[in-house]
């Protein structure tokens, strides 16, 4: 395929939209693991649909049987509901443009593509995939660009329908001559694209149809009025808008949005874990709240955005206007999703958290033998959010600094690395001699050994939370209590004796 895109009009597009019209909708495939990209399109048409009282609706589209990931689209319906992006129609549910899977809509598509070959719009083409791969080598090795050479659009609308009636295995091709098309975005404006594919496939031999055919007749039938997704899609808008024309339709309202990055200019690799929607949910631990407000950090979309504020879901919604989506790639920041992380935490609530946090230690840390009672993951909520100003990602429960809280240290080996079993055990005897956790009394101790007071508050964290870093030992020892203090000190004893 070759088709040119060029933009000759700079002027943003500023559209009149009506709201008792408004029908948006995201339409993943099933295919895999939802892309970062996905998430912030859906979010996009959710914002959209929910500030002018619209339609949000969720497609599946599964055209592409050889890339299905079985299981994926009732994952995809899960991230939405985790991110409290609800629709108002979609395959589960229902709706009154249904259904809402395409491989349950074939017969649509091939009523559809016969009315292209009534009005001249399209034809059958019976050329053979031997014959198609001969074309594509002789342009490789002319070192031009493979097009179809148009061969079966001369048969007769009357032959092709009664070799098709025989049987005899085709494609249904679109008339798609070279040409300027031009059509207005909402964030890049006037766009004139230069087409110069040659009659691509609407409907394949088995039935099924291209993503392009599928896309048209499943956006008018569901009576889509703006089409909101990646920046990627477009390229293929030229063809869309004339296969709008083709069926005397009008086209919906345009709104492409700019690549997400890694840099402000590389696209993200399907190689890159953080690419993925998982990744922040799964393996982060990032809470809802604050990937939503990463992924409109920039204003895009905002009213009078504050960067430093945390926006709830209701309050994007007041503030959203599409007509002030920038065209500047969107690029991941670690820093800014830290204190979104951060801020997330600190104004989520402790019931949200508990379940949350109770979730993720079960599943990460299923061999832990603390009680995970309410009360004490509030204690740990509550400690997190006075004495750990940074903490920001629920992650660093299960394998950060922070999975002290539910877990004990299972041996000695890293108490082995910094001390000689001899010193150790001799220090955490004098410890538990002392009886006291007092800050004289623990230099006392050290004093005695002939030890440095820090190199003894080393050899305590260590024992108690298998950690160098981590908080000051009073404030572990106010969390724990000075009984399971001892109780560990006295495990820790126990595997150095060993």
């Amino acid at each position: 395929m070759l088709l040119k895109l060029r933009l000759v009009s700079s002027t943003r597009v500023f559209v009149r939209f009506s709201h008792d019209e408004i029908r948006v909708r995201f339409a993943p495939s099933p295919t895999g693991e939802l892309h970062l990209g996905g998430l912030r399109t859906a979010l996009y048409n959710y914002l959209f649909a929910r500030n002018h009282g619209g339609k949000f609706i969720v497609r599946i589209e599964d055209t592409d049987r050889t890339r299905l990931v079985e299981g994926s689209a009732q994952r995809i319906r899960s991230i939405l509901s985790h991110y409290g992006l609800r629709s108002d129609e979609d395959p589960w549910q229902g709706g009154s443009a249904g259904p809402y899977t395409q491989s349950e809509r074939l017969p649509i598509y091939a009523e559809h593509a016969e009315r292209l070959i009534d009005s001249r719009h399209a034809y059958r083409c019976f050329c053979s995939s031997k014959r198609l791969d001969l074309l594509r080598k002789n342009a490789a090795r002319e070192g031009s660009i493979p097009l179809y050479d148009r061969r079966c659009r001369s048969i007769s609308t009357e032959e092709a329908r009664s070799r098709a009636k025989n049987g005899e295995e085709h494609v249904i091709r679109f008339v798609m001559d070279h040409q300027d098309v031009g059509f207005e975005d909402s964030v890049f404006g006037s766009i004139t694209q230069r087409v110069e594919e040659s009659d691509p496939v609407l409907l394949k031999s088995d039935g099924y149809p291209t993503y392009h055919l599928a896309n048209i007749v499943d956006d008018k039938t569901m009576r889509i009025s703006d089409v909101i997704r990646g920046m990627e899609w477009l390229s293929s808008t030229g063809k869309h808008v004339l296969l709008y024309k083709a069926f005397g339709w009008s086209s919906p309202r345009f709104v492409h949005l700019p690549l997400i990055t890694r840099d402000g200019k590389k696209k993200l690799s399907k190689r890159d874990k953080d690419a993925f929607v998982d990744y922040y949910d799964k393996e982060m631990g990032v809470l809802p709240q604050a990937v939503i407000n990463f992924l409109v950090r920039n204003g895009s979309g905002v009213r009078d955005f504050d960067q430093s504020k945390l926006y709830t879901l209701q309050e994007l919604i007041e503030q959203f206007d599409v007509q002030l989506i920038g065209r500047r790639n969107f690029q991941l920041d670690g820093d800014s999703l830290s204190q979104y992380g951060n801020a997330a935490f600190r104004s989520a609530s402790d019931q949200e958290l508990i379940n949350l946090i109770r979730q993720r230690v079960e599943s990460h840390l299923p061999s832990t033998s603390v009680d995970l009672s309410d009360e004490y993951l509030k204690r740990v909520i509550e400690f997190l959010r006075v004495k750990e100003e940074t903490f920001a990602f629920l992650s660093q429960l299960t394998k950060g600094q922070y999975t002290f809280f539910f877990t004990c240290p299972k041996s000695s080996e890293n108490v082995l690395s910094k001390f000689s079993s001899d010193v150790a055990i001799q220090a955490l005897d004098r410890i538990m001699e002392s009886g006291s956790w007092q800050i004289d009394s623990l230099k006392g101790v050290a004093k005695s050994l002939d030890m440095a007071y820090p190199k003894l508050l080393s050899l305590l964290r260590l024992s108690l939370i298998d950690g160098t870093s981590g908080p000051p030992i009073t404030e572990l020892r106010d969390f724990f209590g000075e009984s399971e203090c001892t109780e560990r000190i006295r495990k820790m004893r126990e595997h150095l004796s060993k």
